[in-house]
């Protein structure tokens, strides 16, 4: 499956993936809207199950409130005794203090309409306020809650309840003697009271129903709802309804709340979130319509640039328009075609000039050819001298035959490397001869770190500099002179050639021309140029060059007056003997 991704176009990939996250995003909505709307209805249902049980607390807590101010009336001295005299006339002469018990009572609570008083034999004997029929079903065996009350004259139901409470003589103990009935007629206008703090939405509907399922309080519009069908309020999905049955009387509170109501906020939210996923989708269609534009196109040229290139040639460049990554890249593309062709040229530069070396390189073996000298006759010539000059007593001239011998023999023998100790020791056998020469007044003072004698190094470095020094700089001066070889090791871990002399020097203008001469040896024809003038510096520098490359260099220090020093640097390096310096 993913390498059939990956062998579709770029375009392909680009718009599977946005249908993608289309599909995802989508399906993200409705898994959210959906858990939001559980979390919702699961929310309101937990409040709207503790505001009915707050209402439900809030009356109990009134019928408690009733049953004792009917405790205090019923078993105040005053009902006792009306009740325990059965002398009629001793109830008229107590009417007014029943009265007057009877109406304090009704103030205790504004929805007390009615008190009425019944005999053991269920005949009322006193009353106070509204009432209805003057006798009462005897005896209640407990204090007992009417539904919604009917009018005995008309039939027509009426917003009014009752409590029914039986009175018993406190004197007989531990029997309860039963002395008659109370019943209290009371207003519904407070269990309004209490439904109306307990709306959940404004829409939201609470009832409250009797034990025939009448409606006796209600809060908010329940004309639209049957309350014979409760059941089916429970299994509409329009609604969520919650009852809950009191148990004093036997009552039930029924909530209903429309879900509609609910996920008001919801549908906010819900449009809110599809005017994101249209936004989303147009920045899509926008994004898809720069990337063909703006990136698909280019690269396309781009690349039909690149397969054309080879027949158009190396002169042919892409044309940059864009001014963005990919006319970066565009630029990029140019500027590497111009280095291409730039290295070709230098690449050919180069091998020409290798092949020239190569070409001046035989030419010099030639001419070498030419003029060498045997080296052996030279040998037993100059061993011949030595000889000759020690049978007729003649030391020095033996002693410069030997030096030049030996001079003779490091030179030609052996490959292009050797040790430092036998450059110094060539050094001193030049240094001999130039004493002889110039009857000691040019001498030559060797100072070299003994770690680095055993070092190999190219070989003929160290004689040509000392020989200009002693030619160039100390053969025309009156006084004696010092040529000063100085091998150490530097801090960056290099050999250091030092050759410093105290001789004429040269002036300003001769020194660059020297150093320019230096930094030529890689120009065309240079070994034809330096070969009339002289390559023994230029020669030990482009040798140096050769081999180390940048790591290795040569300075020249000289002052008209103040003498001359030339410094080589080279880093540590095994040397073969096989190799050889161009």
């Amino acid at each position: 499956m993913m390498g059939h991704f990956r062998a579709l176009s770029l375009t392909r990939q680009i718009l599977y993936l946005i249908l993608l996250m289309l599909v995802i995003l989508l399906i993200s909505f409705v898994i959210s809207n959906t858990i939001a709307q559980r979390i919702v209805e699961s929310k309101v249902t937990d409040s709207s199950a503790k505001l009915l049980n707050q209402v439900e607390d809030n009356m109990e807590s009134f019928y408690a409130d009733m049953e004792r101010i009917s405790d205090s009336m019923l078993y105040s001295p005053t009902v006792q005794t009306y009740l325990n005299s059965e002398d009629f006339l001793s109830r008229i002469l107590m009417n007014d203090e029943i009265v007057s018990v009877f109406s304090n009572t009704t103030a205790l609570k504004a929805n007390i309409r009615g008190i009425q008083l019944y005999s053991p034999e269920g005949k009322m004997v006193a009353d106070s306020g509204i009432g209805f029929g003057e006798s009462v079903k005897l005896p209640p065996p407990k204090i007992e809650y009417s539904g919604l009350l009917t009018d005995p004259n008309t039939g027509e139901t009426i917003p009014n309840y009752s409590i029914t409470v039986p009175v018993y003589n406190l004197e007989k103990t531990p029997a309860k003697e039963y002395m008659g009935t109370s019943v209290f007629l009371m207003d519904l206008g407070n269990f309004r009271n209490i439904l109306r703090n307990a709306k959940v939405t404004p829409n939201s509907r609470l009832l409250l129903l009797d034990q025939n399922k009448k409606i006796m309080a209600s809060e908010g519009n329940s004309s639209s709802l049957d309350v014979s069908q409760l059941e089916k309020w429970k299994t509409d999905n329009r609604y969520i309804v919650q009852t809950s049955t009191l148990s004093r009387t036997g009552w039930k509170l029924i909530s209903v709340i429309p879900k509609n109501e609910l996920l008001q906020e919801l549908d906010i939210v819900q449009r809110l979130n599809i005017a994101t996923y249209a936004v989303m989708f147009c920045i899509l269609a926008l994004f898809l319509i720069i990337f063909f534009t703006r990136i698909l196109k280019p690269v396309k040229a781009l690349m039909d640039f690149m397969k054309s290139y080879p027949k158009t040639g190396r002169e042919s460049r892409f044309h940059v328009v864009y001014h963005n990554e990919i006319g970066v890249l565009a630029a990029n593309l140019n500027k590497m075609l111009d280095e291409i062709d730039s290295l070709s040229k230098e690449i050919q530069l180069t091998q020409k000039q290798k092949y020239e070396i190569e070409i001046m390189k035989n030419q010099m073996e030639i001419s070498a050819f030419r003029n060498q000298i045997n080296p052996h006759f030279l040998y037993n010539t100059l061993e011949c001298i030595s000889a000759m000059a020690i049978f007729y007593k003649a030391q020095d001239i033996a002693d410069i035959s030997a030096s030049l011998s030996n001079m003779f023999r490091y030179s030609v023998k052996g490959g292009d490397f050797s040790t430092i100790q036998d450059e110094i020791s060539h050094i001193k056998e030049y240094a001999k001869i130039i004493g002889f020469r110039f009857m000691g007044k040019i001498q030559v003072i060797v100072d070299a770190d003994e770690r680095l004698l055993n070092l190999k190094t190219i070989k003929m470095l160290l004689q040509p500099i000392v020989e200009n020094a002693v030619f160039h700089g100390l053969e025309m001066k009156i006084d004696s002179g010092v040529v000063r070889v100085e091998v150490k090791k530097t801090a960056q871990n290099q050999v250091q050639y030092i050759v410093q002399d105290n001789g004429y020097g040269m002036e300003e203008i001769q020194l660059k021309e020297l150093v320019a001469r230096l930094r030529q040896f890689e120009s065309q024809g240079w070994m034809a140029r330096e070969a009339a003038k002289g390559i023994g510096l230029p020669n030990i520098y482009r040798r140096i060059k050769l081999l180390y490359g940048d790591k290795a260099d040569m300075s020249i220090y000289s002052k008209r007056g103040s003498g001359t020093t030339v410094t080589i640097t080279f880093p540590f390096q095994d040397h073969e003997e096989q190799l050889e310096v161009v």
